[in-house]
């Protein structure tokens, strides 16, 4: 784990073609095929026409991984395997789908429409992708698509300087049929693609609220309980975009049907940050309050409740400002929850 502020999160961005620098490089020969162990996945040294030329690790502990295929036609295939906070495959294919329409250096992007498909024939709808052509900029065509593996995500970014829009869409069939996908991790819902909201959040300026144990108990409970909710077969929340921002940095999501609250997703690789009811205010029958979590990829970290649903501007500042107050863990059979030292002697 780097840190806890939302400035690392929105450092990291899966916007560009070419990622960022990995923390580290893993050691396999282009030749051989690649394993990811904790989904089954597997990359071969080809995808498409494209042959590997890198993998590699933004972490230590495999949860936030790329591999990249480079043509010698300068297009450019990066795969990013993660397991994303918030696991929605139409949230990420929308910020995914803003980040690409925020790059300047890609000119002027033509019309496309979302398109669901599956990994295997007879496997559900569940993943999205689309083809944009470009013109008027150092590339001729861009493509992404976002499927699930169980509660990871995969996200195929490809874009090139020669392929006309169509040749570029062939080349992401290719990509995605030529990607082992584990057989028994191929379900999950029906994606669409996300629509604005009807009704828009009310946000009102908070402040926060002296933080307890109750907070941090309840708040790292309900995170735990959220988590081992993924990849069960209860229906999985359908969001729609309230508000995002100019240059692609962040959307702002509600639940269908959830009353008050929202996700706020940063960038586009899978975190988030949860304004929720609060549990512990509604156990306690005190006044209406909200809190705070940052969803993470391994954890969720809790900072407390607030005394109104916060704009997301204050949202962000409060997780990049504040120290967390618990921490649940969401990777792995095992999860732990751990409460700041002292919590228990402040009043």
């Amino acid at each position: 784990m780097g840190g806890h502020g939302a400035g690392l999160v929105l450092g990291l961005a899966l916007a560009a073609a070419t990622p960022v620098a990995a923390e580290r490089t893993l050691d396999v020969l282009p030749s051989m095929t690649w394993h990811h162990a904790r989904t089954g996945l597997t990359l071969p040294p080809y995808l498409g026409s494209l042959p590997r030329n890198e993998l590699g690790d933004f972490g230590t502990e495999e949860a936030d991984l790329f591999a990249q295929y480079r043509g010698g036609d300068g297009t450019v295939a990066t795969i990013y395997i993660f397991h994303p906070g918030l696991d929605s495959v139409p949230v990420w294919f929308d910020r995914v789908e803003a980040a690409v329409r925020a790059r300047t250096d890609f000119g002027k992007f033509g019309d496309a429409e979302a398109q669901a498909f599956a990994l295997r024939p007879g496997a559900p709808m569940a993943g999205l992708r689309a083809t944009l052509a470009l013109s008027d900029g150092k590339e001729r065509s861009t493509a992404l698509a976002v499927a699930p593996v169980g509660d990871w995500l995969v996200v195929v970014r490809l874009s090139s300087p020669k392929l006309e829009a169509a040749a570029l869409d062939g080349e992401l069939t290719a990509i995605l049929n030529g990607i082992g996908w584990p057989t028994d991790r191929l379900g999950g819902p029906a994606a669409a693609p996300v629509k604005p909201c009807e009704i828009l959040p009310r946000f009102r300026k908070a402040r926060m609220i002296q933080p307890d144990v109750a907070q941090a108990l309840m708040g790292a409970i309900t995170g735990a309980v959220a988590d081992e909710e993924k990849g069960k077969d209860t229906p999985p929340a359908i969001y729609c975009r309230a508000q995002q921002a100019a240059d692609g940095t962040w959307g702002v999501y509600r639940a269908e049907g959830a009353g008050d609250g929202y996700m706020l997703a940063l960038q586009d690789a899978g975190r988030a940050i949860s304004v929720q009811p609060s549990l512990a205010a509604l156990v306690n029958k005190s006044r209406p309050a909200f809190t705070v979590s940052f969803l993470d990829l391994t954890e969720t970290r809790i900072y407390g409740d607030v005394s109104a649903l916060l704009p997301p501007e204050q949202a962000l500042e409060l997780v990049n400002r504040q120290a967390p107050i618990a921490t649940s863990s969401t990777q792995g059979d095992k999860k732990n929850i751990t409460i700041e030292s002292g919590l228990a002697d402040k009043k």
